[in-house]
């Protein structure tokens, strides 16, 4: 059933608008001022333009929306790694706690002074994981893409006490990379003195040369081939001939072959002003140059130069003077 509009206008000021049905009907006529009809219009232009406004609103909305669960979710997961950063700093500042205290430890039995480290000491950190309805939050508020702001007060809730705990652990951080620069200063002091300390006791004679027993001690005796007595300058120690004579520290050999009364001998010289010197060998076993060993085989027992019968003869010398081997014959023989 169809209708039809005629706009019939009477005089200036008002328009008559008529209603002619298809059917055998009544048809209608409405009048209308200028005036009227003008505001129609306006308001039927002014409801176009509040729909085409609410439809850009509502698209706007659906996207801050989108939005505003993506920063649910990334806020979501920076909370999640700021409380496990937290846990890190914590577990890195015992593990510090724990090397202070070996440092200590190996300066006590390296007898080293205590190494002072500079700076403030590191605080210790207390996790704090926020709640859901901490009262200091801060509501993130979003931009969207047609300009408007809007706040988000479903649950989107960046933490004062997350920002907070945050800063505090890098603050921390930096503390403890100081510390760990102090703890490897110290702990290059305590590797120089242990690789010291390790150089000088490898250098030094403490093991006895050759199996066998002593025939002679270092001091004066009297003369095996008889006369007035004489300053013996070292041990003699009796062996099976041909048995194994070995350096008694480490360092490099500075002579070896005949040396008058002595026989074959073979001279080390090792660091800190340490040299021994093995005498009356049967065969040398290594040429000047040679750097050896503790516990290396240098020569065999013989009874070369002026002997009485098979033995080493065993010198300690420190600045080219000898002293008393004893003090330098550690463990069993």
């Amino acid at each position: 059933m169809g209708a039809v509009c005629g706009l019939a206008r009477k005089d200036r000021n008002v328009f008559t608008i008529m209603i002619v049905p298809h059917a055998e009907t009544k048809v209608f006529t409405f009048r209308l001022s200028t005036i009227a009809f003008q505001f129609i219009c306006y308001v039927l232009v002014c409801t176009f333009l509040f729909m085409i406004i609410l439809a850009r609103s509502y698209q706007t909305m659906l996207s801050n929306m989108w939005e505003l669960q993506e920063l649910r979710i990334v806020n979501r997961e920076q909370r999640e790694q700021i409380e496990q950063l937290v846990t890190e700093v914590g577990t890195l500042q015992q593990r510090m706690v724990i090397l202070d205290e070996l440092d200590k430890q190996v300066r006590e039995m390296m007898e080293l002074e205590s190494f002072q480290p500079s700076g403030q000491p590191v605080a210790s950190v207390s996790p704090i994981i926020p709640g859901p309805g901490s009262q200091d939050a801060t509501i993130a508020s979003v931009r969207g893409i047609g300009g408007g702001t809007y706040a988000a007060t479903g649950g989107a809730v960046v933490s004062r006490t997350s920002i907070q705990e945050a800063r505090d652990a890098l603050e921390m951080l930096g503390q403890l990379y100081q510390e760990i620069g102090t703890r490897r200063q110290s702990l290059e002091e305590v590797r120089g003195a242990v690789s010291e300390s390790l150089a000088y006791m490898s250098a030094k004679p403490s093991i006895w040369p050759a199996f066998g027993y002593v025939t002679s001690t270092y001091g004066y005796r009297r003369h095996p081939y008889g006369g007035s007595s004489e300053h013996h300058e070292g041990y003699d120690i009796a062996g099976r001939y041909g048995s194994p004579i070995v350096a008694t520290a480490d360092g490099t050999v500075v002579y070896a072959g005949w040396m008058g009364n002595y026989g074959n001998v073979v001279e080390i010289e090792h660091s800190y002003g340490w040299s021994t010197v093995y005498g009356h060998c049967s065969k040398l076993a290594v040429k000047v140059g040679d750097r050896v060993k503790r516990g290396q085989v240098v020569a065999f027992i013989g009874s070369t130069g002026r002997s009485t019968g098979p033995h080493v003869h065993y010198e300690v010398r420190i600045g080219g003077r000898t002293v008393n081997p004893r003090y330098y014959l550690w463990g069993p023989n």
